[in-house]
């Protein structure tokens, strides 16, 4: 017998401040089929995984990650892509990329510094990690896994000492 799709719409909800307060993910395919899925609103981003995704040891090699990189651009002849960048303090880099169907922008990204991302397996309830730094930008082609320039880090840290 073959399996019925999953007619429930991917909705979000946030609260006054942009952070997710509930989501339609996890009971959606994209979540049975153990997709990944990033919500962005008001700087703030959530990615959200699959509950089986807890067991799985990238989350264990990114916890002392300090900055996550955030690039938009075309993979594989596919537009609209993004990698998600995990990187400072750890040995090496680790890189996730989704497509366009994979990503909720429900305000408009701009390039630099700005908001942050908390990752959640199986619900809300279930953070497994947080990053403060997280930087946006947009590139030709992915995987771009090219740290974020010095003189970009200066002069963002030249705006947050002038605050």
């Amino acid at each position: 017998m073959d399996r019925q799709p999953s007619l429930l719409p991917l909705l979000h909800q946030f609260d006054k401040d942009g952070y997710l307060k509930d989501t339609t993910y996890w009971e959606t395919d994209a979540s049975k089929e153990n997709d990944y899925y990033l919500v962005f609103n008001n700087n703030y981003y959530a990615l959200l995984l699959p509950e089986a995704m807890d067991k799985w040891e990238w989350l264990v090699e990114i916890v002392e990650a300090e900055t996550v990189i955030i690039t938009k651009g075309n993979y594989n002849g596919k537009n609209d892509c993004f990698e998600l960048m995990f990187c400072d303090n750890i040995d090496t880099p680790f890189s996730i990329i989704l497509s366009n169907e994979q990503v909720s922008c429900e305000s408009p990204l701009r390039e630099g510094w700005h908001g942050h991302l908390d990752i959640y397996t199986g619900g809300l309830y279930d953070c497994r990690n947080y990053f403060d730094r997280v930087y946006y930008r947009v590139a030709n082609t992915l995987p771009f896994g090219k740290p974020v320039e010095r003189q970009e880090i200066i002069s963002e840290t030249k705006i947050i000492q002038a605050l």
